[in-house]
């Protein structure tokens, strides 16, 4: 049983659901990736054409290789610097100091500097912490332990000072947590449940408690606010205090969020989407430090970044998944395209508002849901052409039938007046040889018949009109232009001639009579299209050229050549010696046509070029 055509219908609209949710499902798989790179090229393309400036940025001071060469001691014994940067600093007003640095675990207080037998190092830096806390909030990194399970302790009387600090907590966590790619976009909330103690605070969010913004942070990391980071060398805070440079240390870090790391090229680097580091212009791998400092700037002016909800990444996969129903390929791409475009700026415009609308999914659903829809349907027109080729490339001519495919040839258009050269040709006393002949063997003589001088029509680009019991009309010059119909004729008639030759060969072998042809050509304007009812149709030549052609074919016998053509057709292959003239003879139904015969198998000349008529 067949479907009815609304059951076709139903079933369609099924599939084309199947397809979108498949499609919507895909889409959402890939998102992650598509939107952590787009969101990438917007942080960027903010910066560098919409670059917003921060009213409250941290001051951010690193400790470079230039500060490492001056001194003697390595980095973990640096109690004395850490404690004349604590004084400095907090003597300068600077409202909160964090310190993106590990104080160590124990006290040191056995080993000896060799330019300062009398330094304490534990002592020193006890010293500066106690010093600094009435002045400034201090906030400390403190990093995890995963052989022991829990956070790095520090020395415990490094803890009993900073434990007198309440508000904000003095130590916090300074791990981030990286995406797939290993690049560093989301602030570490405990909803991401990537620390592991997933604790609220960290060293971030304590510094920007203590500048008076306390909140419960979650969402991306805002890289799009602020200018790139410049640092201000510790060496050169070292020496501003040590000559005594108040005023200029004061205009610095008053009232100010300070943020203290590393800044070498080789330690503690982490991937961020956008380069931050101004003195490494270009450079995405950079300094941790550089990531906590954006976080501060972040939760200082406008807040981390909100992505949308996964319910409506859904709902935008779906809207993208329904490109797939609309059948219009090149309206439907063109649409996608600005549907792109629009998207893409909308989000670039709502991530400047704080917004992040995670595009990936809807723009992945709407480009395969388009694409796929269109290769689909370029593979059901392809079987579909090939079927019809397969169905009716024996009743049209090759010619007409790239036409077809090509959608050049429409049944509804109107037909063209073009000059054309017209061919007929006829098998001579066919009707007196057929009455001998069973029908089967009628049919299969006019078969190999057909079958090779067809081929030599097709062969010089010529259309195969239509079979007339025995005789057959061509053209020459439509649907496909020739540069010379007339030579293209006539090479046709002398191939078809040869080819009958070859006929009469196989035919004499077998027993059978030899057959003999007349062809007529004649060359003009004529009507070429559809000719017929809207039911039954035929892509047909008609006019007088046609009738000229037809009579021509039938003086053959009287004149005695197998070809016969008219003066036009001689005219504009340049009146060659080979083409004898006849005079001129009046048509039936026609006035009077200079004529002229050719025997191409007696002359073998070639047929020249053609020459304007």
């Amino acid at each position: 049983m067949g479907f009815s055509g609304s059951g076709k219908r139903s079933a369609g609209t099924l599939l084309g659901l199947f397809a979108a949710a498949v499609i919507a499902a895909l889409a959402l798989v890939a998102a992650p990736l598509a939107d952590t790179r787009l969101l990438d090229a917007q942080f960027e393309f903010n910066r560098q054409y919409f670059p917003q400036p921060v009213a409250n940025d941290v001051v951010l001071v690193g400790i470079d290789e230039a500060f490492l060469d001056t001194v003697d001691e390595p980095l973990t014994l640096s109690h004395r610097y850490l404690a004349e940067f604590l004084g400095a600093v907090s003597d300068a007003g600077a409202t909160v100091i964090g310190l993106d640095l590990v104080l160590p675990e124990k006290r040191f207080d056995t080993l000896v500097s060799a330019r300062n037998p009398d330094l304490d190092f534990h002592r020193t830096l006890l010293a500066g912490l106690m010093q600094t806390l009435p002045k400034s909030k201090l906030v400390l990194a403190k990093v995890w332990d995963f052989q022991r399970g829990h956070y790095r302790d520090i020395q415990i009387d490094y803890a009993a000072v900073l434990a007198a600090q309440s508000e904000p907590q003095p130590l916090a966590s300074a791990l981030f947590c990286s995406d797939d790619d290993g690049r560093i976009r989301r602030y570490p909330d405990p909803g991401w449940n990537c620390l592991p103690d997933r604790s609220p605070n960290t060293l971030s969010s304590e510094v920007a408690a203590a500048m008076g913004v306390r909140g419960e942070w979650r969402g991306l990391i805002n890289y799009h606010i602020g200018a790139e980071f410049h640092y201000l060398p510790l060496g050169e805070v070292l020496q501003l205090a040590r000559d005594g440079n108040t005023e200029r240390l004061k205009a610095i870090f008053d009232k100010r969020a300070v943020l203290l790391g590393t800044v070498q090229d080789d330690t503690d680097l982490v991937n961020l989407p956008v380069a931050l580091a101004g003195w490494r212009p270009g450079i995405k791998r950079l300094p941790g430090v550089l990531a906590h400092a954006q976080s501060i700037r972040s939760m200082l002016n406008q807040g981390m970044v909100q992505p949308i909800s996964p319910g409506l990444q859904g709902v935008m996969a779906l809207f993208g998944a329904l490109f797939w129903f609309h059948p219009a390929v090149a309206r439907k791409l063109l649409l996608a395209a600005v549907v792109t475009a629009g998207l893409l700026v909308a989000s670039a415009v709502w991530l400047r508002s704080g917004w992040w609308c995670m595009p990936g999914a809807g723009l992945l659903a709407m480009w395969i849901a388009a694409l796929s829809r269109s290769a689909w349907q370029a593979w059901r027109n392809f079987r579909e052409k090939q079927r019809l080729r397969r169905s009716f490339s024996g009743a049209v001519s090759p010619h007409v039938m790239q036409q077809i495919m090509s959608g050049d040839l429409d049944a509804g258009r109107r037909g063209v007046k073009t000059d054309v050269c017209v061919l007929f040709s006829d098998i001579r006393n066919f009707t007196a040889m057929s009455e001998r002949m069973e029908a089967e063997q009628v049919v299969s003589l006019l078969n190999r018949y057909f079958s090779r001088i067809t081929a030599m029509v097709h062969r010089h680009g010529g259309t195969v009109d239509k079979f007339i019991g025995d005789g057959m009309m061509a053209f020459f010059g439509a649907p496909n232009p020739l540069p010379s119909p007339e030579k293209a004729g006539l090479e046709a008639a002398r191939d078809m001639l040869a080819e009958l030759a070859e006929l009469n060969r196989e035919l004499e072998e077998e027993g059978w009579p030899p057959l003999a042809m007349g062809i007529g050509l004649h060359s003009g304007p004529a009507v070429i299209g559809y000719i017929g009812s809207s039911d039954r149709h035929e892509y047909t030549a008609i006019g007088d050229t046609v009738n000229v052609a037809s009579r021509l074919e039938g003086m053959c016998k009287q004149f005695g050549y197998p070809v016969m053509c008219s003066g036009e057709v001689a005219q504009r292959v340049g009146m060659p010696e080979f083409l004898q003239p006849q005079g001129d003879h009046a048509l039936k139904g026609h006035s009077a046509v200079a004529i002229y015969g050719w025997d191409p198998l007696q002359t073998g000349q070639a047929v020249p070029t053609s020459h304007p008529g």
